[in-house]
């Protein structure tokens, strides 16, 4: 018989991959999105995380490499390397067999600064891209795919199957692609966001939050600022900068749209990441005791409570004070599933 945590697990993979199609849907990939919602998504991180749940579901993450075919062009490589490095993804390497398989045509340059060099494992130290859902590595059908396997990993021959559409430019799901479109894949895109989604903001948590370095989106907003469309407010003792959102919203055909809601994407999935690997040690999937079991979910809540903060989705989060022993683990589980829906 399964413990509560191993069958929670099942449906937490179930989730989190239901969560993933939703969202790769409405970017365009082919699968059935529900209707629209406000969040303004975030292809790198999604795609980071793709890199470590999509090994679950083979179709998903052929899917998302016939997306990138198409739109790939629109995705911040630099921001990606830097998200890998601050979020702590563990789909580093898969990203880079990704990368490998991409670096072809005009593209080239781009991805290879991130596919970096080849592994040159053989043998053992290759192992499976894609697992079975009860965790077991699926075999290789075909002749393995050679980007993938020059960077460690085997799979069968990628086969894309062309039914990938271009970003929903009219849709707030790919507000920020379009914006790329528009302006070119720099951080003034990624500032224009951000100002667009928030009343003012100041230069530090516009940086922290999308994935820059200060310094550049402060020098990059002081630019901005000379074109006479971003404006200064001052609140305290800093500056922060603002615009007309409702001008530009009306500018990108999005007058008559509910207003686009900003998510930190990143710290977000790092978050799921992390509980969906903590998840994984046979070691505490095989406790039985309620009381051991519970302790163990408080300090991985405890881990990733920081970045659901960030993120904002700790709103979500029962107070674990308020729950004694044993009673704390289901009302964690509820809390992971409400985060899901």
């Amino acid at each position: 018989m399964e413990t509560p945590l191993a069958t929670f697990r099942t449906e937490f993979q179930s989730l989190l991959l239901d969560f993933l199609w939703r969202q790769w849907s409405a970017l365009g990939v082919a699968g059935q999105a529900r209707p629209e919602d406000r969040w303004v998504l975030d292809p790198e991180a999604l795609l980071l995380f793709t890199c470590t749940l999509g090994r679950h579901d083979p179709r998903l993450f052929d899917e998302v490499l016939d997306w990138l075919a198409i739109n790939g062009r629109f995705l911040n490589v630099t921001r990606l390397k830097r998200m890998v490095r601050l979020e702590e993804f563990s789909g580093g390497q898969v990203l880079a067999a990704v990368a490998a398989s991409l670096a072809k045509g005009t593209e080239t340059l781009k991805w290879k600064q991130l596919a970096g060099r080849e592994t040159g494992t053989v043998g053992p130290a290759v192992e499976r891209l894609f697992f079975a859902p009860e965790g077991k590595p699926l075999p290789v059908l075909g002749e393995p795919e050679p980007d993938f396997l020059s960077r460690g990993f085997e799979r069968g021959p990628v086969r894309r199957r062309g039914y990938s559409q271009p970003f929903p430019a009219t849709l707030n799901a790919g507000l920020g692609l379009q914006l790329r479109a528009l302006f070119g894949v720099t951080a003034r895109c990624e500032i224009l966001l951000y100002l667009l989604t928030h009343e003012s903001a100041h230069p530090s948590v516009i940086a922290r939050d999308a994935g820059y370095f200060p310094r550049a989106i402060q020098d990059t907003l002081v630019d901005m600022q000379q074109s006479g469309v971003v404006q200064l407010r001052p609140i305290g003792r800093t500056k922060h900068y603002w615009l007309h959102a409702d001008q530009w919203l009306a500018l990108l055909g999005r007058a008559a749209q509910p207003p686009p809601q900003w998510v930190t994407w990143a710290p977000f999935f790092s978050a799921l990441e992390q509980i969906w690997l903590a998840l994984g040690d046979e070691e505490l999937l095989r406790l039985r005791d309620p009381l051991l079991l519970a302790s163990e979910v408080r300090r991985l809540q405890a881990q990733v409570r920081p970045a659901l903060q960030r993120a904002g989705f700790d709103k979500g989060l029962s107070d674990e004070r308020n729950y004694l022993g044993e009673s704390y683990l289901p009302v964690f589980l509820g809390d992971l599933r409400r985060c899901l829906l």
